[in-house]
Order: C-alpha cells, then structure tokens, then sequence
C-alpha cells in the first residue's frame, strides 16, 4: 500500500476538484512516488466548463483539418467508401439506413424487407451490442443523410473522447492545463482516426478514461465501498460499457477483478472483490441485455454455427505489438516519418489497427515505465505505479501470442484484435503524466514559483499534438475521387429504381455470402451500395450466412449459367446485377450470355463502369 503520510495528501488551491463525500483514499497499491490520489467522482467545477469549451474547439479544428472537412459539400462526402481496407464502412452505411427505417431496433429482431431476396434481410445471427450507437447513427443519417451524418459521428466520438478526459483528469486531482493537453492528446488520438470510419463502435473509445477512475477504487480500501457515490458511479459506468464495444467491456472487467483481486490478497479477505464483482456483473448484465434478440432468436429458430466463424489466426495477426506503438502512421504530416511508416507496414508480416500512441503519449508511457523501472531498482515495489500495473497485464495479455491468444488457441476467438487495447495503454499513460505534471505543479507554487514555464511546456505539447497526431489533410483530387465514386452509386440505382418496378429484386452477382467474405476483386460489404443510395427495390445480398433458407444462392454457382438464370427468374427476380470488379473478364461473359437467352433489354450501367443491371426482361 501507499506510504501512511501519502494518505493525508490532497490537492491545494482553488484548482481541486471538491469531494464526493465518499471516504478518502488510503492510496491503491503503487504510488508512484507521489502522493496519494484522490479519486473522486467526476463532477466538473463552474470555471472547468470554459477550459473544456476550449479544448472541444482545438479538437474540431483538428479534426476538420486532419480530413479536410471544411465545405458543405466535404461533409456530404464520406471519408472513406470502396478502398480497400476501410470498404467496411458502406457495411456501418446499410446499418445506418436500416436503423433509420426502423429495422434495427434495440432488443427485437432485426429483419432486413430489402435485403436477402426473396425472403428478407436475418441479421439474428450476428450478436449486435451497439444496438444503441447505431441507434444514434441512424438518426444521424435520416436527419443529415448517411455521409454528413456519419461525418458527425466520427466528430462527436472525438469530441467525447478529449471532453470525458479532461473530466476524468479532473477527478484524478489534475490542474487544468495538463487536463486540456491530455483531452488533445487522447481526443486527437491516432487510433481513433485509424479506426474511422469503417470502424466507428471501435473509434467511439470515448468512455475508457471512466475504467481508470473504476480500476483505482477497485484497487483501493473502501474504494467501491456498497452505497457510495463511487460504487454507484463505477456500476454506471459498467452498464455504459456493456452497452457498447465488447472489446472495452473485456478490458474493464479483466482490470476492475486484477485491481479488486490483488487488493484481497493484500488485506487477506474476499471484501474488496465483492463490490468489484458487483461491477462486472453489472456490466455483464447491460451485455446480456444486447444479447436478447439474438439469444431470443436462436431459442426459437436454432443456432446457427455457420454464422460466425472467427479463425484463430486473426489473434496472431491483430495482437497487440510494442513495435506499432511507436511506428506513426503512413499519413503523417512529417515526410520522413509517412515514409519509415509506409516502410514498416509493407515489411511487417502482421497487420496493425493504428497503435501508434503518438510523440506526446509516448513520453507519458516512457515516463510511466520509467518510475516502475525506478522503483523496482531501489526495491521499493509499493512505488510501483497503479498504472503500471494495467499497462504490464493489457501487453500480457493481449500481444501477439500471450494470454489472449492461449485462451484462443482452446477456441474463444472473440477479442481477435488484441491490437485494439494501444488506446487503453494511451488513456492509461496519459492520465499518468497528467497527474505526475499537476503533482509538479503543485509542489512548485508551494515553494513560491509561478506557473508560467509549465504552461509554455503544455502549449508546445498541444503544438505537438497538432502536428504529430493530425492526419494530412486529403489531397483535393483524393476527395473528389470519393464525390465520384459516391455521384456515380447514386446515378446508377436511380436508373435502376426508375426502370425497374417498385418492389422489383434484383440479384447480385458475384455471390458473397454476408458476412465477413469478400470475393477476389469485390470487399466483403460492396453489394450494400444500392440499397444505401437507394429505397425502392430488394436485393438478394445481406442475409447472415449458414441459414438452410439461402443455400440456394450458393448452389447457383455450381449450375450452368443457362439453369442458374431460370432459377433466378422462376423466384420472381427482375433484373441481374454485377459488379464487373468481381470477374476477370468484368462480366462480359456473363452479359453476352445473357444477350444469347433473349434479355435484350438496354443495360444499366454506372457512370465509372464498374456496376452493370441486365433486366430479366426479353424483347
């Protein structure tokens, strides 16, 4: 535990945050040399609001700058559509679209009418968590449209993120200027625009800073003590985590029993693992609560194992490496650094999510493992930062090959993006140096130094924030290639929706079975395209795979083309549609044979070629 004298130790001058009420800590296990925190429930001051005011100002602009979202017509425009990696986002388009329409309500089936034809759109299979993100997103895209909408989103999850971290910082007893620089450093986080937007219940790491404030009353006596305004608040913050990402769901409830359990071993009793189980149950029970519908689902219509398949060679692949926390992105404002990354990636023989904690939480994660280091050579283990500790379980635990990936190897695959947990590590080595700078700070105005050295080092940090963390702005032409790409999908379902009868199927070619299997040439969720831009007609893709019902679709492709057609035509299909991208020859074959059956109609094409309908219609 924390040295006694630590215990009296509290923050001076009007910049302390004021107390709960609660009982005060005795100091969690790791001090870090400093004096004890007091963890108090986040609750901002009146002159904390102007500060935060400012820092969601500094984010925006950041965020505008770093993908040159300045127009009207720039944010009707995605960030991201149909290239390559980060294709997955026309999936979050059709989650959006279905949510708006009132397909994607939380805790109920959700069945897709213009999906799956000819039956519709079973999403049952697939365990939804974020059912009320989406929610929100499909708001979004009802009100903005399914670009501006999602736009906002991503604004909004880093716009959350700094502002949750300057209240936490707060909290944890810092001054306001470190709590603004670590806001800019962790709402600016590089991960979360890598994660952007294919990614967004991922990029929406907005809440993990709450896990800290959760994970050191776990770790101090009487810290989650039943009927107090900590434990009432760590148990909120638990249902607000098993309501969204599961992966952070994983992390709190791992780290709040390592605290709780460490703590009981100290103090030889089960106490301290009661109120921290009451935690993790509540954050269980707000996952469960996400689960019902598809739980629900499987209790009256049967499993279905075919559904989700995830290989355990994605652990290794996407586990958490030391090296891509320190390798910056390909995209970065520096030419040498975009470079050396660009480099790495095309030598790394594993794929990364964007771990690179930037120049800023690099120095706050070397400052931290330093003092651990510090302490552990002057044998004083007591001195061993909380932080430390979280930080040495999540590299344990989720780095390629470690303990996540054992307990894969006995088949649990779910939390395969081990990689994911470097904005943990960010939050957690942030919050550190935030509080270690206050702790400065504090002990310098004591001994009658002013301030002003401290806040020209946080405003250079805020610089480098700025420059090492914001993405280069896209190159005009890069955004007018998605304006295109985006007016071209558009053009061409009109066409579609205009020469094709309301109601009227239409089937894709090549088959994909949904989801998570992508064609050679065609991303996993490409054929989501015209039922994003369009409203008035039912496509055969978007049903989860593995159901008997849609096994027909797959046995065309083991039928001549001639049988495979009637069949089409027989379940009541219009039109045939092809993304020429999914075939060597750009489906010419497939339309030529078309033509020799009698479907004579004028095609639809799309305006870059790469879409084509054939109606089933002759003469």
């Amino acid at each position: 535990m924390a040295r006694p004298g630590d215990a009296k130790a509290k923050p001076s001058g009007g910049d302390a945050p004021g107390n709960d009420g609660g009982p005060r800590d005795a100091g969690p296990p790791g001090g870090g040399g400093g004096p004890a925190v007091v963890a108090r429930v986040p609750r901002p001051e009146a002159g904390d609001w102007a500060w935060i005011a400012a820092l969601l100002c500094l984010v925006a602009l950041g965020w505008c700058a770093g993908t040159g979202r300045w127009t009207a017509a720039a944010w009707n425009t995605p960030t991201a559509y149909l290239d390559g990696y980060y294709a997955d986002v026309v999936s979050t388009f059709a989650v959006m679209r279905a949510a708006g329409d009132g397909h994607f309500a939380p805790l109920a089936w959700k069945n897709v009418p213009e999906l799956g034809a000819p039956f519709d759109g079973d999403w049952n299979d697939w365990p939804s968590i974020e059912e009320l993100p989406y929610l929100l997103l499909g708001l979004l895209g009802r009100l903005f449209g399914p670009f501006a909408g999602l736009n906002l989103a991503l604004l909004a999850g880093h716009l959350l993120a700094a502002a949750t971290f300057f209240i936490v910082a707060r909290a944890l007893a810092c001054t306001r200027p470190w709590a603004l620089v670590g806001g800019l450093a962790y709402g600016l986080a590089p991960f979360i625009f890598a994660q952007s937007p294919h990614h967004i219940t991922v990029a929406w790491a907005w809440h993990v800073p709450l896990f800290l404030l959760v994970w050191r009353w776990a770790a101090t006596a009487d810290g989650l003590a039943f009927g107090s305004p900590r434990f009432a608040w760590a148990v909120g913050i638990a249902v607000l985590a098993g309501l969204q990402n599961v992966y952070y769901t994983n992390v709190l409830c791992q780290l709040t029993l390592l605290g709780a359990g460490v703590l009981a071993v100290r103090q030889g009793s089960f106490a301290p693992l009661r109120p921290a189980l009451a935690v993790v149950a509540a954050a269980a029970a707000a996952f469960a609560l996400m689960n019902i519908d598809t739980w629900t689902y499987h209790a009256v219509n049967g499993g279905n194992p075919g559904a989700v398949v995830r290989e355990y060679k994605w652990l290794e692949i996407y586990g958490l490496k030391l090296v891509d926390l320190v390798v910056p992105p390909p995209s970065h404002r520096s030419g040498i650094l975009a470079a050396l990354a660009a480099a790495h990636r095309a030598a790394a023989p594993l794929q990364d999510e964007g771990s690179y904690l930037g120049l800023v939480g690099l120095a706050a994660l070397a400052l931290l493992v330093g003092t651990a280091v510090l302490a552990v050579v002057r044998d004083r283990a007591d001195d061993i930062p909380l932080e430390a500790w979280l930080v040495l379980w999540i590299v344990l635990c989720f780095s390629t090959g470690g303990l996540n990936a054992i307990v894969g190897a006995a088949g649990f695959t779910l939390f395969r993006t081990g990689c994911r947990y470097s904005v943990v590590i960010l939050a957690v080595a942030l919050l550190y140096a935030a509080r270690r700078a206050s702790d400065r700070d504090r002990r310098a105005r004591a001994a009658g130094r002013d301030g002003t050295a401290s806040l020209a080092v946080a405003g250079l940090l805020a610089l480098v924030v700025f420059f090492d963390q914001v993405p280069r702005t896209p190159a005009p032409e890069q955004t007018a290639a998605l304006a295109r790409q985006v007016a071209s999908d558009r053009a061409f379902v009109a066409r579609m929706e205009a020469a094709l009868p309301a109601g009227a199927m239409v089937f894709q070619l090549p088959i994909i079975p949904f989801p998570e299997a992508p064609h050679p040439g065609v991303p996993a969720y490409d054929h989501f395209r015209p039922y994003v831009h369009g409203g008035r007609l039912r496509y055969s893709f978007g049903s989860i795979k593995g159901r008997v019902r849609d096994g027909w679709q797959l046995e065309l492709g083991q039928v001549p083309l001639e049988k495979a057609v009637a069949e089409i035509e027989a379940r009541g299909f219009a039109a045939i549609y092809l993304n020429r991208n999914g075939f060597p020859d750009k489906g010419q074959q497939i339309v030529g044979k078309l033509r020799e059956l009698g479907f004579t109609r004028p095609a639809i094409e799309s305006d870059l070629g790469d879409l084509v309908c054939i109606p089933l219609a002759k003469g």
